[in-house]
């Protein structure tokens, strides 16, 4: 079955709109109910009806049978993995308890607050955070998408997020578009066939990727480097876009700062240079360079974790982002433009406290990341529960908490059991809860309300399809409960969700009996961007341009120009420790039946990807005797893990490839480094670290 993933034969007693939360996207949906019970779906959405395979795995996932449906409490030490069954009160009452006694006695800094997925209910988690007086409200971007965010700020101000969403899809205009280390087919597949027709049409692409993708495989252009040298290639095609007068003068002129530092700096980055650094052919860097500043509008689109997950992860982007800022294709049609805002709304995170409560965790090491960013920094959290500075660290609330998300695992694991207090909200057992003392279950996307207000200025109020399995509870309710038991339940308007939807719609003028007669949405009429709109307003960063000499990064003694730093563990920079473990690992590639962590329970799923592969090249294959199919360990400094070797010629020579986010034994971030992070967003290196591999 393609678009129904029901039976054609079958009968259901009414069929309502939903929206598909298989990862964040909120694809339409039809759902299929009988006596009480979703039995069927239909893909409304037909970009990705035929692309995606998740959508149909959703009542998979419902109606699974490991799926929590009670409240548990541990029996016995923590990370035994023994519960007991409890009633919702008395697990709210006990953490409750717990909390108000920290409160009193530490402060409500004392105690960490941390979400993942889902992501929609994140404002009401905030909510909640700030409403105990905590300012330590962390989320999963902590390693994620931000620092591109961060970088692009820097680069443009908090207006410009040229890397992120519109980036993504394909401009009529445009003529040329580098893509930077994106699978697109497996990380956006509902713009994979614009991408198809866009090549029929003669749009010309580059691929920067370690991997030769599907995309690579179709690009006019691969530029296979080695991973974490993304930096050293930037600055090599402006190099050869600064010397050979290939940039737009008078932008650079009137709309950037730091111009001259930056000609005189990339000097250091010839192409002949670069290409022993990155390992990209010289004569491909300066085809790319000239193929990117001469047939315009062109556009770069860079992935949300790719060029990030480095030491140098910010400025190797910003170094990026440079590209088409310095060629002219900033705010022009087929050019990089800001993404389409949504309609207004009223903020609920209560995050303007934030400036009467203690600095949060990692706002030390990292201020740049946690004042623009304006949340803490989740990688800080083991070393200051270790350490109590600059106070002590004894609980942790979490949703979706994801013990495989960070770097070093075993030490993450180790320092948290020696807090008071870890409570974690989720769908399923996870390393996560199996080292929790309350574990409590929520509601599904089908089982739930949701106010989707998406970019463009679309707003739904997507409502349940079912009733909860078991006794599952949708977020709001266990936010608004507990906040209660703190004495703060008016901030959540009592318990009823509709009041908080009409708050956060205020500004709109919409109300939710029009949304509720429209179950397909409403579209708001948003502002539309204009061309070159920087000639009106000026870019959003202290001095009004384009920072290449960023104010932010050397008022805070960072250096303000995009400079390359070689990773700290390299063959360059590192040779002895390079002879003990000789491959560069890579990490996280996306999965199109996955989304991070999750869903490797369902079997409709796990039977496209059913084991954890390492990609190597054949020729390191070869001298380690490996087949594919054999069991390998992969080894650090830090640590080991096991996977299946594939043997291809798709990753580079010297270079390996682990999928992230397999659990216990295939953990590949075990193997990675969480002291030396990105000093400027606190960032770990997952995608460019030493190793070696060992054939089982």
């Amino acid at each position: 079955m393609t678009s129904k993933e029901i039976p054609e034969t079958s009968e259901y007693d009414k069929a309502v709109l939903g929206a598909c939360y298989m990862c964040d996207s909120y694809c339409p949906t039809k759902i299929f109910i009988k006596d009480g019970k979703a039995i069927g779906v239909e893909m409304l959405d037909d970009k990705i009806r035929g692309l995606c395979p998740r959508w149909k795995a959703q009542l998979d996932f419902v109606y699974h049978k490991e799926r929590l449906q009670y409240p548990l409490r541990k029996v016995g030490e923590r990370g035994a993995g023994k519960f007991e069954r409890v009633s919702w009160d008395e697990a709210l009452g006990a953490i409750a308890d717990k909390l108000l006694e920290l409160k009193e006695t530490l402060g409500p800094e004392s105690v960490a607050w941390y979400i993942a997925y889902t992501k929609e209910p994140r404002p009401y988690f905030r909510r909640l955070v700030h409403g105990y007086g905590s300012p330590n409200y962390t989320t999963e971007t902590s390693s994620c998408f931000s620092a591109g965010w961060l970088a692009a700020t820097l680069n443009f101000g908090k207006e410009y997020g040229y890397l992120l969403g519109n980036s993504r899809a394909i401009d009529p205009a445009g003529k040329t578009m580098m893509v930077w280390s994106s699978g697109v087919r497996e990380s956006s597949p509902h713009y994979w066939n614009d991408y198809l027709e866009a090549k029929k049409r003669g749009l010309k692409f580059i691929a920067v990727d370690p991997r030769r993708t599907r995309f690579a495989q179709m690009a006019d252009l691969h530029l296979q480097l080695r991973p974490g040298t993304d930096g050293a290639l930037a600055l090599g095609m402006l190099n050869v876009i600064i010397n050979n007068n290939l940039y737009d003068t008078d932008f650079v002129t009137k709309w950037t700062t730091g111009f001259n530092e930056l000609a005189e700096y990339v000097q250091e980055f010839p192409p002949e240079k670069v290409s022993k650094i990155t390992r990209v052919p010289e004569d491909l860097i300066i085809e790319a360079a000239f193929l990117f500043a001469k047939n315009k509008p062109s556009k770069i689109r860079t992935s949300p974790g790719a060029t990030i997950h480095h030491q140098n992860g910010v400025q190797n982007t910003r170094a990026i982002l440079l590209i088409p800022a310095l060629t002219g294709n900033i705010e022009v049609p087929g050019g990089n433009r800001i993404s389409p805002v949504a309609a207004p709304s009223n903020n609920i995170t209560l995050k303007e406290k934030l400036s009467e409560m203690p600095p949060g965790i990692g706002s030390q090491r990292f201020p740049i990341f946690t004042n623009l960013f304006e949340e803490m920094q989740a990688n800080s959290i083991v070393d200051q529960i270790i350490s109590s500075d600059p106070y002590p660290v004894k609980a942790l609330i979490a949703a979706g908490l994801n013990l495989q998300f960070f770097a070093n695992y075993s030490r993450l694991t180790k320092t948290l059991k020696k807090l008071d207090l870890l409570v974690n909200i989720d769908y399923f057992h996870t390393p996560a809860t199996m080292t929790s003392d309350f574990v409590l279950p929520i509601s599904t996307w089908l089982e739930r309300d949701i106010l989707v207000m998406k970019p463009g200025g679309l707003i739904r109020w997507v409502k349940p399809a079912i009733e909860p399995v078991g006794e599952t509870w949708p977020e709001w309710k266990i936010y608004a409960e507990l906040a209660k038991r703190l004495g703060i339940g008016e901030l959540f308007y009592d318990g009823d969700i509709t009041k908080c939807f009409e708050y956060i719609l205020e500004p709109t003028g919409i109300t939710l009996d029009e949304l509720s007669a429209k179950p397909e949405g409403i579209l708001y009429t948003v502002e539309k961007t204009k061309v070159k709109q920087y000639e009106g307003s000026g870019f959003s960063t202290p001095s009004g341009k384009v920072e290449i000499w960023s104010s932010i990064l050397e008022e805070n003694g960072y250096d303000p120009l995009p400079t390359y730093k070689e990773p700290l563990e390299s063959p360059l920079s590192t040779p002895d420790l390079a002879r003990r473990y000789p491959l560069v690992l890579t990490t996280g590639v996306r999965t199109i039946s996955y989304t991070h962590s999750q869903h490797r329970k369902l079997a409709k799923l796990r039977s496209m990807v059913p084991d954890p592969l390492l990609e190597i090249h054949p020729d390191d294959a070869s001298v380690r005797r490996i087949r594919t199919g054999d069991n390998v360990m992969v080894f650090s400094p830090r640590g080991e893990v096991f996977a299946k070797a594939n043997v291809t010629d798709i990753i580079l020579p010297g270079v390996v490839h682990l999928p992230h986010h397999w659990p216990f034994e295939a953990n590949a971030n075990i193997l990675c480094d969480d002291i030396n992070l990105d000093p400027i967003s606190g960032f770990p290196a997952f995608k460019s670290q030493l190793c070696q591999v060992r054939k089982q």
